[in-house]
């Protein structure tokens, strides 16, 4: 990881990422890119102006465009100066840092520029909106989560931001036995490794009886049977998996914890008071996301701790 691109916004929620940047960058011996993109008018704002200009309230699309123009010209000097004075900042840290201005969509321009330089760990605060109220507006996080290769860090925006250094001390790794999940591994281990950090091997196992046609009005100890063989395999795959990282002077620990797995993971996230968690997400996105759920999604909405999402190929 070389680059981490850092999108801001002028806002004090937007600038509570900062903190971790100061860890990770010399960490990572990465540079930073800071990225603020100015979004054109919303669509609601010129369908008002075509509306009142029905009745010839409205003054002619020359002026219009004219005063779009410098409106998008007095944000774009605003955010380049804005940027600059945090791009000093992190240059008194000693950082290699770069700014950009964009104009246009602002997650599509984050991924824009995020696709541009490999690889790139993205790192930004999320407001952490959920249900209706996140499905019908929409957060740029969620749509940079849902569409860009790159590896997410996210940190969840609160009335009290960080105060004290951010220290990487131990990184919980969700795995379900799959090879998907298992992408999330390498850039695990390479915070580990830079951080001189605990990777904390974790699986939740919590089969549903509908799972097992056979067991279905069965004597409840067939299921624990069932439990406790899943628990000895998740056992063995995670120990396996542990040995090879530890081959790699990375300290490792393994749990299998009982339970579903979103409520898992952010509950073990808080006991073992973890850095962060690193887990891959599968990436779904639209109706197939919001009637099923996604762990990686329950997660992000559920727990405060900082959690990279890598998108799993």
């Amino acid at each position: 990881m070389n680059s981490i691109l850092v999108p801001l916004d002028s806002s004090a929620l937007a600038e509570q990422i900062m903190p971790y940047i100061r860890e990770l960058a010399p960490l990572l011996s990465a540079s930073v890119r800071l990225l603020q993109v100015v979004p054109e008018p919303e669509r609601d704002s010129m369908l008002a102006d075509s509306i009142t200009g029905l009745y010839g309230m409205s003054e002619p699309p020359e002026r219009y465009r004219e005063r779009k123009q410098l409106a998008l010209e007095e944000a774009r000097v605003h955010a380049e100066g804005y940027l600059a004075a945090q791009a000093s900042r992190l240059l008194e840290d000693g950082l290699d840092v770069e700014t950009e201005v964009r104009i246009g969509p602002v997650a599509e321009n984050i991924i824009e520029v995020a696709a541009g330089r490999k690889p790139t760990l993205i790192a930004m605060v999320t407001h952490g909106y959920s249900g209706l109220r996140r499905w019908a507006l929409g957060s740029v996080a969620d749509r940079v989560i849902q569409a860009a290769a790159a590896p997410v860090f996210l940190v969840r925006g609160a009335e009290k931001p960080l105060v004290r250094p951010f220290a990487i001390r131990r990184i919980l790794v969700p795995l379900d036995g799959s090879d998907i999940s298992r992408q999330a591994l390498p850039l695990a281990a390479e915070l580990a490794s830079c951080a001189c950090a605990e990777l904390s091997l974790l699986q939740a196992v919590a089969p549903a009886i509908e799972g097992y046609p056979s067991l279905l009005g069965q004597p409840t100890a067939q299921y624990g049977v069932v439990l406790s063989a899943l628990r000895d395999q998740a056992i063995h795959e995670l120990e396996a998996i542990a040995g090879e990282l530890r081959q790699q002077d990375v300290p490792v620990s393994t749990a299998v914890i009982n339970g579903h797995a979103a409520e898992t993971i952010v509950d073990e996230a808080t006991r073992r008071a973890a850095s962060m968690i690193v887990m891959a997400t599968h990436g779904r996105g639209g109706l197939r996301r919001w009637a099923l759920g996604s762990i990686a999604d329950k997660v992000l909405h559920a727990t405060t701790t900082p959690l990279v999402l890598v998108r799993a190929g």
